[in-house]
């Protein structure tokens, strides 16, 4: 655990508790979408890997995201606000882009070769800029044992930083909502109150989830599912759960995403 003083407040920044707060923001977020939800701390959710080695992403749906990556070693976060990239923010030349981990090293300054798999694994997530391919993140943080570093630190004021500053703002053990001042105390309440049992049962799945794979209790279903979801819905929710080692009593097979069909647009035409 490190602790460091930002802008933001008091920040506390512990690798088990990231892994842990991105694998219950996943899980909230993707529930939300077939059943209750006060406030999801994410809008568009991305998860790969598991709690050992892998990624969670946390997009805003309009284009703008932050993300952070783990392994044994430790995290990285990279953080992206729609016009700061790392060519605008972090002076990578587009001669230098490669498309790869070296287009935002410069977010993670003092990075230490411990963490690079965490890097790679990161930049796996985030989103290439159509104008010349480059990696889009203009501000990081790394995190590896006592020690704690990154332009979130060195310019606190960058764009996509309060991406980031959530990771060291865990509230018993979960992303902060992203909610308006003014309906905060609400939400508050309503967790304390008619979102209980659901908070609970989120609780206990993602608790057995980062032990290993899950199966949910036809009671968790009960609790997370609406009676009678769209089917849809549904699929995509068990598709995107059992990427995080979650599936439905029984373990069904779930059938895969159908491939697409016809040219794709965004490939230039044949000569």
């Amino acid at each position: 655990m490190v602790v460091r003083h930002h802008r933001r407040g008091r920040l506390i920044f512990d690798r088990d508790a990231i892994v842990r707060a991105a694998l219950r923001a996943y899980v909230e977020a993707v529930i939300g979408n077939i059943g209750p939800a006060n406030f999801p701390p994410c809008s568009e959710p991305g998860w790969t890997g598991s709690p050992q080695r892998g990624a969670f992403y946390n997009g805003n749906g309009s284009g703008a995201y932050g993300v952070v990556a783990w392994t044994e070693a430790g995290v990285v976060g990279l953080a992206y606000e729609l016009g700061f990239g790392p060519i605008e923010q972090l002076g990578l030349s587009v001669d230098a882009v490669t498309g790869g981990p070296d287009d935002v090293r410069g977010a993670l300054p003092g990075l230490p070769d411990e963490l690079e798999p965490a890097l790679v694994i990161a930049v796996g997530m985030l989103g290439v800029g159509p104008e010349h391919g480059q990696r889009d993140a203009g501000v990081g943080f790394w995190l590896y044992g006592d020690r704690v570093a990154g332009t979130l630190f060195d310019d606190p004021t960058a764009a996509g930083a309060d991406r980031l500053t959530p990771w060291g703002l865990l509230q018993n053990g979960r992303l902060p909502r992203v909610v308006e001042p003014s309906a905060a105390a609400k939400a508050a309440e309503l967790d304390r109150t008619r979102y209980a049992p659901l908070n609970a049962t989120l609780d206990a799945v993602v608790d057995r989830a980062l032990t290993g794979p899950t199966e949910l209790t036809t009671a968790e279903l009960e609790t997370l599912v609406y009676p009678e979801p769209d089917p849809e819905r549904l699929l995509g929710a068990q598709r995107m759960l059992q990427k995080a080692g979650i599936t439905w009593p029984g373990s069904p097979e779930i059938p895969p995403l159908p491939k697409p069909t016809g040219r794709n647009p965004f490939l230039q035409k044949p000569v």
